[in-house]
């Protein structure tokens, strides 16, 4: 086994350059993207036998001056038993990898969704009617609740919104068509073409924007380009004036000027209405008091600015409440893998380890040496599951996700995953530990040595 450390090595550099490769290759298969992160992931575990190797002999002088023999011991013992603890620790390290990078994804993900609605939900109060999508309402509000707006005690400004389906050359594609002169310089750009200040006046031109996600799935250009849509006058070509960043669905949207949407569909339906309020207002107040206007008119949703962000979020972390279980029972089946490692090794060394009991180890330095051990196994684990998990993350964030939802996130890496795993790589190899310690302390030293 000793003897395969470095071919193992080169092998799994060599299956890292061909995940990298993999994955840099432009695609929007997800088949070949996760066959790349799986040729990552499998090549850092070859990597695992000499980072062990090196890891140990690195603590041999440290832990030999903490814990003396013992501490000479347990380094070596770990890298003479390397064909089954490197796979031991190769798994824990895979697992404890996972639970960083999904940590990552989840966090920038969610940080991501923060800044996008801080962005994007400028608004005190939001109206729709109940039913559609949450992101894209497309059921008409009766006129009769436009009419009871106007003129309502307490708002500064009704800013409404027609979100609708229209028909393209490349198949049906969601449109919001809104009034707001404001909405273009509260928006998260990935791309624009001109200066944000004059972006308003060209969308009532005749000019769009394009959320990311529909970009990616049309292959639209990221600069520049035009976008063609049926309207009720003919085939019409829109000038893109930039592309924004969009998390509410993976179709995406193009966004028009209310004028220009109506002038070529002659369709006067408003589907969603946002209130600014004057300054000094009750929001919740202001909402309860327009549900009741509301109620004999039309079943109306009233949410305010801060209710709608709770719900989202509340939303987002139901959305991944699963991963956490998930990374649980990844964590359980290395740990389950360590321990089957070290009651192997338990048989494999009963011998040597009667001889060390018969000339004078005793039962609370056999505790210690295997718990040194196993205590180095998954600091070794712990290490290298960081960069592993930091490199997992970057692919989920800048690669699976841009290619299966069209949605570029905001990387935010924090302190708290990776020591965290190191704490439970750290933690799982002691606690795998313990079982075949107590085994090993209660057998007999005669029994041991005449062992075949």
């Amino acid at each position: 086994a000793q003897k395969a450390v470095i071919g193992t090595a080169v092998g799994g550099l060599a299956l890292i350059g061909i995940g990298v490769g993999t994955l840099l290759w432009p695609t929007r298969d997800l088949v070949v993207s996760f066959a790349g992160t799986f040729a990552v992931i499998v090549g850092v575990a070859m990597l695992t036998p000499g980072v062990m190797v090196i890891g140990m002999k690195l603590a041999g002088p440290l832990t030999g001056r903490l814990w003396g023999a013992l501490g000479r011991m347990a380094p070596r013992n770990v890298v003479n038993s390397l064909s089954r603890t490197a796979i031991a620790v190769a798994a824990l390290m895979v697992a404890v990898a996972v639970t960083i990078g999904v940590s990552v994804m989840i966090g920038s993900f969610r940080n991501t969704v923060v800044v996008w609605l801080t962005q994007t939900l400028q608004g005190d109060i939001y109206i729709s009617v109940p039913g559609g999508t949450a992101s894209s309402p497309s059921t008409p509000i009766d006129p009769a609740v436009l009419d009871t707006l106007q003129g309502w005690p307490g708002i500064a400004r009704v800013d409404t919104l027609r979100a609708t389906t229209i028909d393209s050359p490349d198949g049906p594609i969601d449109v919001s068509a809104f009034e707001n002169p404001d909405d273009p310089n509260e928006t998260l750009y990935y791309s624009r073409e001109i200066p944000v200040e004059n972006v308003w006046e060209a969308m009532q031109g005749g000019g769009v924007l394009v959320s990311e996600p529909l970009a990616r799935r049309l292959g639209l250009p990221m600069h520049g380009g035009h976008i063609v849509l049926y309207t009720d006058a003919g085939i019409h070509e829109f000038p893109i004036l930039g592309i924004f960043y969009d998390y509410a669905s993976s179709a995406g949207v193009v966004l028009m000027a209310q004028n220009v949407y109506q002038s070529l569909w002659d369709d006067q339906t408003i589907t969603a209405v946002a209130l600014r309020l004057e300054p000094g207002q009750n929001v919740d107040a202001v909402a309860a008091d327009l549900r009741e206007a509301f109620a004999p008119i039309q079943q109306m949703s009233v949410n305010p600015n801060q209710a709608l962000r709770a719900n989202v979020l509340a939303i987002f972390d139901r959305t991944f409440a699963i991963t956490g279980a998930l990374q649980m029972l990844a964590t359980i089946v290395a740990f389950v893998g360590v321990l089957s490692a070290l009651l192997s090794l338990q048989l494999e060394k009963q011998r040597e380890l009667g001889i060390l009991r018969a000339v004078g180890l005793t039962t609370r330095q056999l505790w210690q040496l295997t718990l040194l051990e196993t205590g180095l196994m998954g600091t070794v684990a712990g290490i290298l599951a960081m960069p592993t998990g930091y490199a997992l993350a970057l692919i989920l964030v800048y690669i699976i996700n841009r290619r299966a939802f069209g949605w570029t996130l905001q990387m935010q890496v924090l302190p708290m995953p990776f020591l965290t795993a190191l704490l439970v790589a750290v933690s799982a190899a002691l606690l795998a530990g313990i079982y075949p310690a107590r085994r090993m302390s209660r057998m007999i030293t005669a029994d041991a040595i005449r062992f075949e």
